[in-house]
């Protein structure tokens, strides 16, 4: 018995290394991430960042991973994003020409190795992966549409056909990889008017979210307990808790939603507005309460039943002056009292610097260190209120 466990150690030896990756290859994914639910395995991310205006960005639906400004994305970027203590990275995808004609809607293999290259990285450097189908469905313009004329007829069912074949062919490219890797079936689904939807609208998006789960599952390998992330109708909270319904599923425990946050825009993304809160805008419709009770609201329906919940996009643009001391506040409060509920935020970086409009750049896209003290403040009020035990209660408005 001794000498078979020497052989046995021996060749098992040679096998782990023999399966390791080579320096620099970061083609191969580490092994399943072990958890025993779905609430444990968001849990242990803290907090996310989004690899945003990068993989997603397009022209014309043509995506390209420099397109929008941003730098081709490289393993020094990824372990310095785990570096700054953040637990995963959400990589949004945009498909568009890279999928072929009908009927096999086959996607371009260097684009899809190109992906899976950069999932590979933030695999590599120790944290959880998210991919996704992004702006194929923007605002509905593109293939990916749920405006009300495309909920039913031929539309509809060569939009599922394309929405199964596209998951069928990524599921079946990470069916070896492990369970770092989470996929999320699409992003932002509305119409164009970024309005509430009506109810023929969100059942489209519940049936989405079935065949999503339903393909992945078919797909075998890794894919059997793969987590998988659905949204509700615009990623909305106030929608995702009315109408989103969990797709049924053949793995046990596997299902997370997704939301987003960015209330008030005004604050948030365009930076028409400078100040934040109670106390700088009193009777605000999106102030400190409004926080609260979105995030209550989304813990009562999901969390408060044993499904994870994480916030897939959440943050606030740069601003000058009294701008930045409530951005501060802003970021600390929002991520604490998410935080609080069970929601894992994951932090919109675009890679924007500079002050105003749409300019969430939080981290250098070489190096993933802050890219000035400014950026460096925020990062470790958004780490503290997201691993320290204290009450967003206790933070104190400018």
């Amino acid at each position: 018995m001794k000498t078979q466990k020497t052989s046995l150690l021996i060749l098992s030896i040679l096998l782990f290394v023999s399966s390791c990756p080579n320096e620099g290859d970061y083609t191969n994914e580490p092994p399943s991430v072990e958890a025993a639910s779905a609430m444990e395995f968001v849990s242990s991310i803290k907090i996310g960042w989004n690899l945003g205006n990068t993989m997603e960005a397009h022209s014309n639906l043509t995506p390209g991973e420099t397109t929008w400004g941003n730098p081709v994305v490289t393993q020094a970027l990824m372990k310095g994003v785990a570096a700054q203590g953040f637990g995963a990275v959400r990589i949004p995808v945009t498909w568009g020409a890279m999928i072929g004609d009908a009927p096999n809607y086959t996607i371009n293999e260097s684009w899809l190795s190109r992906v899976a290259e950069v999932a590979g990285y933030a695999g590599a450097a120790g944290m959880k992966a998210i991919i996704n189908i992004h702006h194929d469905g923007a605002d509905s313009h593109y293939w990916l549409s749920v405006k009300t004329d495309d909920l039913t007829g031929e539309i509809k069912t060569n939009m599922d056909a394309k929405f199964k074949a596209v998951w069928a062919q990524i599921s079946a490219k990470f069916k070896n990889s492990g369970n770092y890797l989470l996929f999320e079936g699409f992003n932002e689904l509305h119409d164009g008017t970024w309005g509430n939807g009506s109810n023929a609208q969100h059942g489209r998006i519940n049936e989405l979210n079935q065949i999503f789960v339903d393909t992945v599952r078919a797909a075998g390998g890794e894919n059997g307990d793969r987590f998988l992330i659905v949204h509700g109708w615009v990623t909305r909270p106030s929608v995702t808790v009315s109408s989103l319904v969990i797709p049924k599923d053949n793995a046990k425990d596997r299902i997370i939603v997704g939301i987003h946050f960015y209330d008030p825009y005004d604050f948030t993304g365009s930076a028409r507005q400078n100040v934040w809160g109670e106390k700088a805008l009193p009777g605000n419709w999106a102030n400190e309460k409004n926080v609260q009770n979105t995030f209550n609201s989304v813990k009562a329906k999901f969390i408060d039943n044993g499904i994870p919940v994480i916030i897939g996009e959440y943050g606030a643009v740069n601003q000058k002056g009294d701008g930045f001391a409530y951005r501060k506040y802003y970021m600390e409060y929002v991520t604490r009292y998410a935080v609080e509920c069970g929601l894992i935020p994951f932090y919109w970086d675009n890679g924007g610097f500079g002050y105003g409009g749409e300019k969430f750049g939080l981290l250098k896209r070489g190096d993933g260190s802050p890219y000035d003290s400014e950026a460096a403040e925020i990062l470790a009020l958004i780490m503290k209120a997201a691993k320290q035990n204290y009450s967003a209660e206790s933070i104190v408005s400018p």
